[in-house]
């Protein structure tokens, strides 16, 4: 797969406050890649950083083929926070005015407009637009040197559902008319679902987890899961091909399987186990979109709580752990590290 960008443990470190920690993130070429986030999680450093705003402190990246190189930007467009428009000039006067700053030679603004649904706006001061149209006007901006990739930040928050929808579809439209790939910020996970085809989830500076949309689309949609003795692996396929031959089964092991459907599991345990099979488990999965960002953040969360603990190994139901110990608080200790174990 090609990547129109690619990080490589990047930390940013103000002081003694870590606010990117190690984070590595990969954009397909072509993509709508979503940052999924809370507010001070580190996606604006982050952004800073890949749009030459602020240096990193460590690891290195990949923009549009090249690493660490500035002339890459000459391909990228951004709009970090909110767009710096000038009110009291038009919107044509406007996208003049960054053609010149910028010395991009002769954009065709009349195209740029357009292409931002502000065809009939060209004319009008920017104090009289509302606050969708300034948002569009600061993506005009960046799309002035035909840019491969663009760079948002919270472009739909604060906007109407009106000027949401709006918006969602222009981006679309970029991505999918133009070709542009698009890393868009936001938390509003409804329009980042609807828009995005990549995600990735960032907390506390670090990155929890990057996925395709597909994948949160399998997590959440409602499922059957079936675990089996290994022995009957085989005949639960043909069984279930056989008396659901339109539903999608899904290997995940030697004894279990996953059903994309929702059924009546009384039903579906007394069928297999009337032919033999051995169930061990039947569960259902009607995990919604919401959830399932909410409990990745929480792993995060139990992650940073025990951060300084090194796994070693999980074997019937204990998790056992490595604490490191302060000897200064405990002198009796002759090892660094103490085994501890868990249930879970």
């Amino acid at each position: 797969m090609e990547y129109i960008l690619q990080t490589n443990n990047l930390s940013k470190v103000y002081g003694t406050k870590t606010v990117l920690n190690d984070v590595s993130i990969h954009v397909p070429k072509g993509s709508i890649y979503g940052l999924v986030r809370k507010n001070g999680a580190g996606k604006t450093t982050l952004m800073r950083i890949i749009c030459g705003l602020t240096q990193q402190s460590a690891g290195n990246y990949t923009l549009l083929g090249k690493s660490n190189d500035d002339s890459a930007r000459n391909r990228m467009g951004m709009l970090i926070e909110k767009p710096g428009i000038y009110e009291h000039m038009t919107a044509t006067e406007n996208l003049r005015y960054f053609s010149l700053l910028f010395g991009i030679p002769s954009p065709d603004y009349d195209k740029i407009l357009k292409m931002v649904g502000l065809q009939n706006a060209g004319k009008k001061k920017a104090r009289t637009f509302s606050l969708g149209m300034k948002q569009r006007l600061g993506i005009a901006i960046a799309l002035l040197g035909n840019p491969d990739f663009l760079i948002l930040d919270e472009p739909i928050n604060g906007l109407d559902p009106e000027g949401v929808y709006e918006m969602r579809k222009m981006l679309e439209e970029l991505n999918q008319k133009h070709g542009i790939t698009i890393l868009i910020a936001s938390h509003i996970l409804s329009e980042l679902y609807k828009l995005a085809t990549n995600y990735a989830i960032i907390d506390g500076g670090r990155l929890i987890d990057e996925f395709s949309k597909e994948t949160l689309e399998d997590a959440c949609s409602s499922s059957v899961q079936i675990s089996v003795e290994p022995a009957s692996m085989q005949d639960a396929k043909t069984l279930i091909a056989s008396r659901y031959p339109d539903v999608r089964c899904e290997v995940l092991s030697n004894h279990s399987l996953r059903l994309h459907e929702k059924m009546n599991l009384a039903d579906l345990n007394q069928y297999l186990v009337e032919n033999k099979v051995r169930v061990c488990g039947l569960g259902a999965n009607d995990e919604d979109m919401e959830k399932f960002f909410v409990e990745k953040l929480s792993r995060g969360k139990l992650y940073d709580k025990f951060n300084s603990w090194t796994y070693l190994s999980i074997e019937k139901g204990s998790l056992l752990l490595r604490m490191p110990w302060d000897r200064a608080n405990f002198p009796g200790c002759l090892h660094s590290n103490f085994p501890v174990g868990l249930y879970v």
